[in-house]
């Protein structure tokens, strides 16, 4: 009896700490973002990382290890033990070299097997701290609003030309992946607590979502992000088209006339906005100095990858060798001191082998929203969650963003996991 009572109150143990093991971890790369309880949060992912092992060894024969999850443990182990072997020979080499990026590796790889272990183990626990990361989004997302007003009405008496130019970010440090998580809420729900929610608490959940995310996404003036949303919007338009028709055609013309009349405004306010605010940063754009180093260091990018040794292009030059590459390159242009093109940046940095993984990652995510277009489950979710990053990862340095990278290891966790049952 007592032997039983322990076995359950462990159990509800275990559940509480996998409800909190993903908002924890997301809410620490902000904090690690900042310079806040860095050794703690860099400390406390090997303890996640042994625990949850131990778990899924102990439940080894109630638990599924999907094929997929094999492939990116497979490729995560290379991808560190490369960048680890790189950052050696460069030190011995004296050669100059970031040695954080590495850690960012480290992280990412942790944050990835770690979301997956708990994915496995506790499925339903998982979606729910998933859905509690989700409710703090929407917060800061509302805080965005606030924080931008407040800034531009204080910009607006001391620098007008600023004032118009300012783009709200809320807590994300900076626009562009500020954007890119409002963008990935955009399609993980926020109700707590409930097994199956009515219909109408998901189309309240989903008009909050896009009444609050639009507009930010929006306001962010991100070309990117923008790209992104208007991608896996139309993704998750033609996948539910039949849906989509079906709802339409069971509404009374009354209400017909009033949904017509709301999507009317919204689509009317949105690309208005998109217009006023956006549009104008694709004007002339061959001709802009973004896109002209871009281009630049995405063609001297692919030159040094293909003047590499074979190794060198299976398993990379190491993390953070693509920034002193860019930074020695005849294009170097201050402060363009990255490559900006994450996959540009995972092809020399970690080889081909990493952008298989990501070929692979986003197929698995296209296969999931196809085979799945009834089902509700937070790995739908998540699979729109990668689709969303498609694009948008093209155009900056993801991965020097933790909470970015971070944030994608998890929806990478939850959304290829269509193989494990609830």
């Amino acid at each position: 009896m007592g032997e039983t009572s322990f076995a359950f109150k462990t159990e509800k143990v275990l559940d509480i700490i996998a409800v909190l093991t993903v908002p924890y971890i997301f809410l620490f790369s902000i904090l690690y973002n900042y310079g806040y309880f860095s050794e703690i949060f860099l400390y406390s992912l090997p303890v996640l990382l042994i625990l949850w092992l131990c778990v899924c060894i102990c439940n080894r024969k109630k638990i599924v290890f999907p094929k997929i999850y094999r492939f990116l443990v497979m490729v995560a182990i290379i991808v560190v033990s490369t960048s680890t072997l790189s950052t050696y020979i460069y030190i011995r080499k004296r050669e100059m070299y970031n040695i954080e990026w590495t850690y960012f590796v480290y992280t990412d790889a942790a944050v990835l097997i770690i979301a997956m272990l708990v994915c496995m183990c506790r499925k339903k626990k998982f979606a729910l701290g998933l859905r509690l990361i989700s409710t703090f989004v929407l917060a800061t997302g509302v805080w965005g609003y606030f924080d931008y007003v407040i800034k531009y009405l204080g910009y607006i008496e001391t620098d007008p030309r600023f004032a118009k130019a300012f783009r709200p970010y809320s807590i994300y440090q900076n626009p562009i992946p500020g954007g890119q998580i409002i963008l990935m809420f955009l399609w993980i729900p926020f109700w707590m607590g409930k097994n199956r929610t009515s219909r109408k608490d998901n189309i309240i959940n989903a008009v909050i979502r896009v009444i609050v995310y639009v507009p930010f996404i929006v306001l962010t003036r991100s070309r990117s992000i923008l790209i992104g949303l208007v991608f896996v919007t139309a993704v998750w338009g033609i996948i539910n088209r039949k849906a989509i028709s079906d709802a339409w055609n069971n509404l009374s013309a009354k209400r017909k006339r009033i949904v017509a009349s709301i999507l009317g405004v919204a689509t009317f306010v949105v690309v208005s906005g998109a217009i006023i605010l956006i549009a104008p940063r694709f004007e002339d754009l061959k001709n802009t100095e973004s896109y002209i180093v871009r281009t630049n260091y995405m063609k001297y990018t692919l030159e040094q990858v293909a003047d590499s040794s074979i190794l060198r292009i299976l398993f990379g030059h190491g993390s953070g060798s693509c920034k002193d590459m860019i930074v020695d390159s005849p294009y170097f242009v201050e402060p363009y001191n990255i490559c900006d093109n994450a996959y540009m940046s995972m092809l020399y940095e970690w080889g081909i082998i990493a952008i298989i993984a990501v070929i692979v990652i986003d197929i698995f995510a296209f296969k999931t929203v196809l085979r799945f277009i009834a089902d509700k489950s937070i790995a739908t979710y998540c699979a729109y969650a990668v689709i969303a990053c498609v694009f948008p990862i093209f155009f900056y340095e993801a991965q020097m963003w933790l909470t970015v990278g971070i944030l994608m290891a998890i929806v990478v966790a939850g959304g290829v996991d269509n193989e494990i049952k609830a």
